[in-house]
């Protein structure tokens, strides 16, 4: 699943994602957030895995790349 729709399913807006991020001591900007829901940017390794563990295993690596 994208992190967009993810968001949006869970009727989530970007700076709440961010703020729960920090909680998790996340190290991303909220504009990058902004950038990889766009499709512009994909994240790091450890990026990914903060968001995959963020939503809960819901966004995978592989959905930035397209690959399912």
């Amino acid at each position: 699943m994208k992190l967009s729709a993810w968001l949006k399913q869970n009727d989530m807006t970007h700076h709440q994602f961010f703020e729960k991020s920090k909680l998790q001591n996340a190290q991303f900007s909220i504009h990058a957030l902004a950038k990889w829901c766009n499709g512009s940017r994909i994240p790091r390794q450890t990026e990914m895995a903060a968001i995959h563990g963020m939503t809960n295993g819901e966004v995978s690596p592989n959905d930035f790349y397209g690959l399912r």
